[in-house]
């Protein structure tokens, strides 16, 4: 691939992967710090490892369903994760529900990834299987990596589960044998227990009062919203290939691009510019302060505690902490 990857350029990565991972369950929102503590900690580090390393070509699944619509917590990940990829040189495919992949083109089209949806929903019949065009689109496409960002996983009953433990499997898809067909290393991003890729973790579920899933993918990270495990996994990235990857685009302005194509918040199901029931304002200073980690990770310097100001210097080092305020 184009960019070079330093997998052992400096002892702090795997220090910066775990003081990531912490940042990004502190909240414990849905009991994800105590899922964490009873795991492991350096999932993140070899998720990333296996991001960069299986790059070429990367899949991007997302899209869980809230009434009739979809949840603002994983399109937007989906979609800053594909945006530092193709900074990175890589194929990627977004894919989802056909009446997702509608809604998620407007997102799509601000970062310049409209042309990257996996198919063209307008070409299906409204309640039409979607097993057939999806493989087939997937064989063409042929990826390298399998990413789930905040996809309803099955439980062991067979069903699909909100976090209310309200069945969902009418408004949702099997996505479990995207996993064999397309035979590649998989990673999957996700907050409560109930998403695709959970059964990583096991026991561990079993505190959590939800319907867990039980499928499994070769990496999994947690964090209290899935978005920002994705927004983990771009600062640590950035830190591997010493080049910052996320996007210039304000959160805000993401998130409000898909309440207007009708995605709502997870939490509230209102059509407003939040990830979890949680203000733009607060995935942003997220974003911040995993930039300047990243940022000082390079630099060789300690991690900062607190997250950097709005505005900053460009040296190389400060670079990542400057474009999105």
């Amino acid at each position: 691939m184009p960019t070079e990857f330093f997998p052992s350029a400096s002892t702090l990565v795997p220090a910066l992967a775990v003081e990531i991972e912490e940042r990004l369950v502190r909240l414990d929102q849905r009991g994800m710090e105590r899922v964490r503590k009873e795991w492991r900690a350096g999932y993140l580090l070899e998720a990333v490892d296996a991001l960069l390393q299986e790059r070429a070509r990367v899949l991007i699944v997302s899209g869980f369903p809230i009434g009739e619509t979809f949840e603002t917590d994983g399109p937007a990940g989906a979609l800053v994760l594909a945006s530092a990829l193709r900074e990175l040189g890589s194929e990627v495919a977004l894919a989802g529900l056909p009446a997702y992949l509608a809604q998620l083109r407007e997102g799509a089209a601000l970062l310049g990834l409209e042309n990257n949806l996996l198919y063209q929903s307008s070409s299906l019949e409204s309640g039409a299987d979607v097993s057939a065009p999806l493989h087939r689109a997937v064989e063409q496409f042929r990826p390298t990596l399998l990413v789930f960002v905040e996809v309803p996983g099955s439980a062991s009953d067979g069903n699909y589960y909100n976090m209310r433990r309200q069945n969902i499997s009418a408004r949702t898809f099997d996505w479990e044998p995207l996993l064999s067909v397309c035979n590649c290393p998989s990673i999957a991003f996700a907050d409560g227990g109930n998403e695709l890729g959970m059964g990583r973790v096991g026991s561990a579920l079993r505190q959590l009062d939800i319907e867990p899933a039980v499928s499994v993918t070769d990496h999994l990270v947690i964090s209290d919203v899935s978005n920002w495990g994705v927004y983990g996994a771009v600062a640590l990235a950035s830190a591997r290939v010493h080049r910052d990857l996320f996007p210039s685009l304000p959160l805000e302005t993401l998130l409000q691009a898909l309440n207007l194509s009708g995605i709502v918040d997870g939490v509230t199901g209102s059509t407003t510019p939040t990830e979890d029931g949680l203000p733009a304002a607060r995935g942003q200073s997220l974003i911040r302060e995993l930039r300047q980690l990243a940022a000082s990770a390079i630099a060789g310097s300690d991690f900062p505690e607190h997250s950097i100001p709005e505005h900053s210097s460009s040296t190389v080092a400060e670079g990542l902490a400057e474009s999105i305020s």
